[in-house]
């Protein structure tokens, strides 16, 4: 039952009044609170944080259990609130908190120049025994390398760490031979130079941000990667492709945020990667481009049984013919294309896949990205019929009736 619910019940019963004072899932989400405050006065966010202050303090001083299973913080605070966040850490620590959340993230902030935010020290942790934690999230927090080693040294359960838009991470290492990490992400920490990953637990492993240095040393059960932002430019054709063989024959999941760029992409060479299930790609494109220059990528793929595609595009006015190749892909069952517009570019990568993908079972394409579900205006309503048309015309001309699923 969610925290507030919980409290509401505190009037039913007598015998109830203070049993949600026990609740061990403390779950602050004030994110929609946030929602428009960006066109509004420093006031009224002021107001909201002062609001969100209190809720937070009172429902803390009246908790009297021993231990909670969760405690999440999701509200725009910055370090003017450093005094308060420190003793709701201190808080959840001293509960002995198996899962932590701080996200103190907020759209009225530019993340990778925002230095005014919270800093997490080593000294509001004060580590006496080892930590409960198994989840550890930070997003919009200062912190070093040296707290988030303490903390990996001192969380003997911890099992997923996640850490976003930090502008004091520079040099990180995880690393430890009784480390229970499974998944690990970093996003966005601007002034990240190096991530040093020893971690024989290591499942997942998500890199975006600007380009650095990941030295893998130890990643012996790695089925799981994903980079993007800058650092995927740069990474692909200089540096992450030379150390993928290490682990490459274990990798089943590749994701990769990437913009297309046939010149340079001509001169990767993909390792081979023999047990990749599945592969997807967020590709920047431009309508002159041609994304036959993923096939390469593809064809290492060597057991490959699904491939998802999202497309987004800058528009440059170029035409240009279709183009063939002919690469036979013989695992590949399962094809799914979002921001389809129908244009040559698309049009021509599902032909490619339709004639070379032997063993194909269903295609899916849809108009719409991921983050232009659920909304949209005239424009993209009318882009959308239009790709739809053309997807059917794909339809009828290459027989593939009962593949192709038009959303």
């Amino acid at each position: 039952m969610p925290m507030k619910e919980a409290a509401r019940t505190s009037v039913l019963s007598r015998r109830w009044k203070k049993l949600w004072t026990s609740h061990p899932y403390l779950v602050f989400d004030g994110s929609n609170s946030l929602r428009g405050i960006h066109y509004r006065s420093e006031q009224v966010l002021e107001s909201e944080q002062f609001k969100y202050l209190n809720w937070v303090n009172d429902v803390l001083e009246s908790h009297h259990d021993a231990a909670i299973d969760e405690f999440k913080i999701r509200f725009y605070l910055d370090q003017c609130y450093q005094s308060d966040i420190d003793d709701w850490v201190r808080f959840a620590f001293g509960k002995k908190v198996q899962r932590f959340e701080l996200d103190l993230s907020s759209s009225r902030v530019i993340s990778h120049v925002q230095d005014s935010g919270y800093e997490l020290y080593l000294h509001t942790l004060h580590f006496q025994t080892p930590l409960s934690l198994i989840s550890l999230v930070l997003k919009q927090v200062r912190v070093s390398g040296e707290v988030l080693e303490n903390l990996l040294s001192n969380s003997p359960f911890l099992e997923r760490l996640c850490i976003g838009a930090s502008t004091s991470l520079v040099h990180l290492r995880v690393a430890g031979p009784s480390l229970c990490l499974t998944y690990l992400e970093i996003t966005a920490c601007a002034r990240m130079k190096i991530l040093e990953v020893d971690a024989p637990n290591l499942l997942s492993l998500k890199y975006s941000g600007q380009s650095i240095e990941i030295r893998f040393i130890g990643v012996p059960n790695l089925a799981e990667l994903f980079i993007g932002g800058m650092f995927v430019e740069t990474c692909t054709r200089s540096y992450l492709l030379p150390l993928v063989p290490t682990f490459a024959s274990l990798l089943r999941k590749l994701v990769l945020e990437m913009r297309v760029d046939e010149r340079k992409m001509k001169l990767f060479e993909y390792p081979i990667l023999s047990q990749l299930k599945e592969l997807e790609l967020q590709v920047r494109a431009r309508d002159h481009d041609s994304l036959l220059c993923l096939t390469s990528l593809i064809n290492a793929s060597l057991s490959l049984n699904r491939l998802s595609l999202e497309l987004s595009w800058s528009k440059s006015y170029t035409r240009r013919r279709v183009m063939k190749v002919k690469r036979h892909h013989y695992n590949l069952k399962e094809v799914e294309i979002r921001g389809f517009v129908g244009g040559i570019v698309d049009s021509e990568f599902c032909i490619y896949l339709v004639e070379n993908a032997i063993l194909l079972e269903k295609m899916s394409i849809d108009p719409f990205t991921k983050n232009e579900k659920g909304g949209g205006n005239c424009f993209k309503a009318e882009r959308a019929r239009a790709a739809r048309v053309h997807a059917e015309y794909l339809r009828s001309k290459y027989g593939v009736e009962d593949k192709l699923v038009i959303l």
